[in-house]
């Protein structure tokens, strides 16, 4: 569709132009909110709509057998399964996936949505049911310390992740260097072109896929991030249920199971029984 722009548009065309563009820009927020879940609604149903990510090894993907899992795939169908109803896996990317809760498309978000402040203002976090540690990883040596252990590197990162912002504010005395995506991070690593990323540590195992076991390591821990289920904002009886339904799981040893058996790592003794105010928010760990 072509589009015109006189030189002189009269105050009624300009105020024309500015709303569409506004309504462009912001349409999303604009289109009505999806009507508050419940737990009775979702059972009455018998599905459960999940968002997930489901090309994020390994939290999600599709295995050598065609069948789709992953940390978060068997999450949700632990809760499906707890609610007596059948999981519907609704694949989501980071781009959209705030958008398909918010306009109804999924009842909840199990996508590796870490816990941040400006999230919280969007969404209503559940507990935390998974930690996603954000690393240095590099050619397998000694651990590192701290900041100085970094002097002279060049260091890629996707651009605008928690690492960007972690080694951005830090200022380490090296290079770095912004990729567009985790993918083109890890290739600069593998390349050559970098000598170490910022990653999540779940990067590691990606690694050896490619490059062979035990050539790249985790070998600077930067911050840990509570990951949280989203539902909607005031859906306070559906975050309730997740809440306790989380908190039994972490008791009976199914969830840490289920996250060693994935991430591979042992979930913390002490989290937090809310994702709600300071308590999820991300711990800086190096300094």
């Amino acid at each position: 569709m072509k589009t015109f722009a006189p030189s002189h548009p009269s105050g009624r065309m300009r105020r024309f132009l500015l709303s569409a563009i506004a309504t462009l820009a912001f349409g999303s927020v604009l289109m009505p909110a999806a009507q508050a879940q419940s737990v009775a609604a979702v059972k009455a149903s018998g599905v459960l709509k999940a968002g997930v990510q489901v090309a994020q090894v390994p939290w999600g993907f599709t295995d050598a057998q065609g069948k789709l899992t992953g940390f978060e795939v068997e999450f949700v169908r632990m809760v499906a399964k707890d609610l007596g109803v059948e999981p519907q896996i609704v694949p989501v990317t980071p781009a959209n996936r705030t958008a398909a809760l918010l306009t109804g498309q999924v009842d909840m978000l199990a996508a590796v949505m870490g816990i941040f402040p400006d999230r919280q203002k969007v969404v209503l976090f559940s507990r935390p049911y998974a930690v996603n540690e954000n690393v240095v990883i590099a050619k397998a040596g000694p651990q590192m310390k701290g900041w100085e252990d970094l002097k002279g590197m060049r260091i890629g990162v996707p651009r605008g992740t928690p690492q960007d912002k972690a080694l951005t504010d830090a200022k380490p005395d090296a290079k770095l260097m912004r990729f567009d995506d985790d993918a083109a991070t890890v290739q600069a690593l593998i390349s050559g072109q970098v000598d170490a990323i910022g990653a999540a540590v779940t990067q590691v195992g990606n690694l050896a896929q490619v490059a062979g076991p035990g050539k790249y390591e985790s070998r600077l821990v930067l911050s840990r991030v509570y990951d949280g289920v989203a539902v909607r904002p005031g859906e306070r009886e559906w975050v309730d249920y997740l809440n306790g339904l989380i908190g039994r799981k972490l008791a009976d040893g199914e969830l840490p199971a289920l996250y060693q058996q994935w991430i591979g790592k042992d979930l913390p003794a002490n989290m937090p029984d809310t994702g709600e105010g300071d308590a999820p928010l991300p711990v800086i760990v190096t300094r």
